[in-house]
């Protein structure tokens, strides 16, 4: 039987992939094969569960696409789950030492004021620049604030919880990963007892049974995922609270966002998907490394020419920084 790679090189074989001349066909060449391997090597790892929780923002289009895998196959429902890194953070705040613990993964660089506001939902008037890689802030008299605002989110953020997996109790979050910090934030603040199993997973000692499928220190995927990222996103900016029961979201800059484009390449995705779904291949055969390939091609400087298909490749996560930036291939 042919592997997966073998009916992708068929697929692109009269392809030209230096010069796509649509959103849908870089979506067809350099995505597809990426999140079809992902989903098929998905659906045996979930095909016991009840529940897939796909988390924002990452989960709007990656839910879309796993339903033409969950009607093929009859896998478990999914349900997009909405979360954050930020807003999961802070519901996992209960001590003096968490707050502080943030920012062993995860730096900041960018005034004192936005810090507080971006990773910790607290008003703060001190602009001094902070960059937590050559110097952590001393943010002791914010600590009672920080504190106060994490109680009350974890209250309403657990009624949200709550109704989401009751009556679950094989339950699997999928997300692009890296280290499962969202997923180790609510098994911290709520003890969910969840699976992971992410596109790309580094490792992290406080969760098992967490997953990925592109190696993340083997493969190219982990130097690209912010390519990955900004296609994969909802038209709402990230979730950064929760009040009376309603999310806020961050403010999004809707003409720096491009969701149209995007969708388009969502549609080249599901496009080249059905196209392979036209092949007899062994369906639990998964080869990462071909897709991986492709989707690093994409990502060089210079490889397509097509310039201006790169125009949407915008990043924002005010969690680290205080700044939308476009992403640049090199």
């Amino acid at each position: 039987m042919k592997s997966i790679d073998h009916y992708t090189k068929l697929l692109l074989k009269d392809k030209d992939l230096q010069n796509p001349n649509s959103f849908e066909e870089l979506g067809y060449f350099f995505f597809g094969s990426l999140l079809f391997n992902f989903f098929i090597w998905l659906k045996s790892e979930v095909k016991d569960s009840d529940l897939l929780l796909f988390n924002s923002r990452e989960g709007y289009f990656l839910k879309d696409i796993y339903e033409l895998f969950r009607v093929r196959y009859n896998l478990p429902p999914g349900i997009y789950f909405k979360t954050s890194r930020k807003l999961s953070s802070i519901a996992s705040l209960f001590t003096k030492d968490d707050i502080y613990n943030t920012f062993e993964l995860h730096r900041y660089a960018g005034p004192l004021s936005n810090l507080m506001k971006d990773r910790f939902g607290i008003k703060c008037d001190k602009n001094d620049y902070v960059d937590t890689k050559k110097e952590i802030p001393n943010i002791d008299e914010y600590t009672e604030s920080i504190l106060e605002n994490a109680k009350r989110i974890r209250k309403d953020y657990s009624k949200y919880i709550n109704k989401i997996i009751s009556n679950h109790y094989n339950i699997v979050m999928i997300d692009s990963g890296y280290q499962g910090t969202t997923q180790y934030n609510l098994q911290k603040a709520f003890g969910l007892n969840i699976k992971g199993r992410y596109i790309s997973y580094k490792g992290n000692e406080k969760l098992s049974d967490v997953f990925g499928l592109y190696d993340f220190n083997k493969t190219n995927f982990q130097k690209n995922i912010i390519f990955f990222e900004s296609i994969f996103t909802d038209s709402v900016g990230s979730y950064i609270d929760i009040v009376n029961e309603k999310f806020i979201n961050e403010e999004l800059d809707l003409k720096k966002h491009f969701f149209a484009e995007k969708i388009k390449i969502i549609n080249g995705i599901k496009m080249f998907i059905n196209d392979i779904f036209d092949f007899d291949f062994k369906q639990n055969y998964v080869s990462y490394k071909y897709s991986d390939y492709l989707f690093d091609l994409m990502c060089q400087k210079d490889f397509i020419k097509t310039e201006s298909l790169f125009d949407i490749f915008m990043h924002d996560n005010y969690y680290v920084g205080n700044n939308i930036k476009k992403i640049v291939r090199k």
